[in-house]
């Protein structure tokens, strides 16, 4: 049956309600009980009836220390908060329960002190109070340290001599005196110690005093000036015209300034005096060594040109032609067979260095063209074989890698041979630069 269809809303109870879905607009009536508040449907076996949720949970109880601050059980009804009440823990409940042996809450053994020795503030000690050791000023008499003999010290002795002796005396020898009088000094008394002078020349002494035996600096008195010293020429004084002993003089060497010429630069400043270290150098536009080699950008550049490539030895078809036509790639060396090794014998200048690479390849329409490029250092005389020096890309600046070998700086007998590995007939070789580094020497 539906209760929708069901103009009374209601059903009799001889009837059994299968529904898939009951809507309660209003309200749940059990045996004509709408229920309280909170409340909920439980069964008690037989029929259904409204309960409490405390109705269902067993009351919860605590044991010392534990107590509620309100009530004596929890169900859920009513909240409850647990607390531990100040002092109710004892000491049968701690893992440990005492402090030097004595129980908390019990007082520890008393510490007291005997002279020299107090406390700054009470008599005794427990732990109950803060209190401070000292040792009063004068506390420790001569009357203690004698309790205290010098067996009892780890060093009883000053130079040797016990506590309580007297040192060794002080005397004094020809040229000083005690102003009292006095022969000896051993530390117990005040003594003062004066030169006891005579009359004459230089300093020496007898059982008179001290004295001069020379009494002048370069045949001049003491207490006479020396005679002046000037500078002529090229010297000078730093400060003041002459000098005779009496203040600090600073000779000084007076230069003409030197300064640089066309194609020439000091390292700092536009003169040198000799004041201080200078460098000169080349300076652009000046900087060219050769029409091969130049100072752009900070750095030396050796200038590669399409006319340095020449075809490897496979073939005597693989010809590399100059570019003629084509704007794009003009002037630009170009291989007559796909397979061509492009090679390039470039020499380095007596005692300069490579360091880095740039090997310029476009394709015919003028745009990068990556291929693979090898370095090697070759004999001109002298020897045969090579050094392998690694492979590189073009049209991408590169340090030379000589792993474990080294080109060195460059001489006659040596020299960079550069072998590119062309593909396609497209190909077109430009020069490049070689970076290299100066002598160290200067030019």
């Amino acid at each position: 049956m539906s209760i929708e269809n069901n103009q009374r809303r209601t059903i009799d109870g001889l009837n059994t309600l299968f529904c898939d879905t009951i809507n309660v607009v209003e309200s749940i009536e059990l045996n004509g009980d709408n229920g309280a508040p909170n409340q909920l449907i439980r069964s008690d076996g037989v029929k259904s009836v409204w309960a409490n949720i405390s109705d269902l949970l067993l009351n919860l109880s605590v044991s010392s220390p534990l107590q509620f601050t309100t009530g004596t059980t929890y169900n859920g009804e009513v909240a409850r908060t647990i607390e531990i009440p100040n002092l109710s823990i004892d000491n049968s409940k701690l893992i440990s329960s005492t402090i030097s042996g004595v129980g908390l809450g019990g007082v520890l053994s008393q510490l007291t002190l005997s002279n020299p020795l107090s406390f700054t503030t009470g008599t005794t000690y427990t732990g109950e109070a803060v209190r401070e050791l000292g040792i009063a000023d004068g506390a420790i008499g001569n009357n203690k340290l004698a309790i205290i003999g010098n067996s009892k010290l780890e060093h009883s002795t000053i130079s040797g001599v016990s506590l309580g002796g007297n040192l060794a005396d002080l005397g004094l020898y020809y040229g000083l005196e005690f102003i009292d009088g006095s022969s000896g000094y051993n530390g117990s008394t005040t003594r003062a110690i004066n030169t006891k002078f005579k009359s004459g020349g230089g300093i020496t002494a007898d059982s008179n005093g001290l004295y001069l035996v020379e009494n002048t600096i370069s045949g001049t008195a003491l207490g006479s000036n020396l005679p002046l010293l000037t500078a002529s020429g090229r010297l000078s004084f730093t400060t003041g015209a002459e000098y005779n002993g009496q203040h600090a003089r600073n000779l000084q060497l007076d230069l003409f300034d030197l300064t640089a010429g066309d194609g020439l630069e000091l390292d700092s400043g536009s003169t040198y005096n000799g004041d201080a270290a200078k460098t000169i150098k080349i300076s652009p536009p000046y900087q060219t060594i050769s029409d091969r080699i130049s100072y752009e950008g900070g750095k030396w550049l050796y200038t590669l040109t399409a006319a340095e490539w020449r075809p490897n030895d496979d073939s005597s078809f693989y010809n590399i032609h100059i570019e003629d036509d084509s704007s794009s790639v003009l002037g630009r060396a170009k291989p007559g067979n796909s397979s061509l090794e492009a090679v390039a014998i470039i020499h380095i200048p007596y005692d300069w260095t490579p360091e880095k690479i740039f090997i310029d390849c476009r394709n015919n329409a003028g745009s990068n063209q990556t291929r693979t490029f090898y370095l090697y250092k070759v004999r001109n005389w002298g020897g045969t074989g090579n050094t392998y020096l690694g492979s590189y890309s073009t049209n991408s600046e590169t340090t030379i890698s000589y792993s474990t070998n080294t080109y060195g700086a460059g001489s006659s007998g040596y020299s960079l041979m550069i072998r590119v590995m062309l593909a396609s007939t497209l190909d077109h070789l430009g020069g490049g630069y070689i970076t290299l580094t100066a002598p160290s020497g200067g030019l």
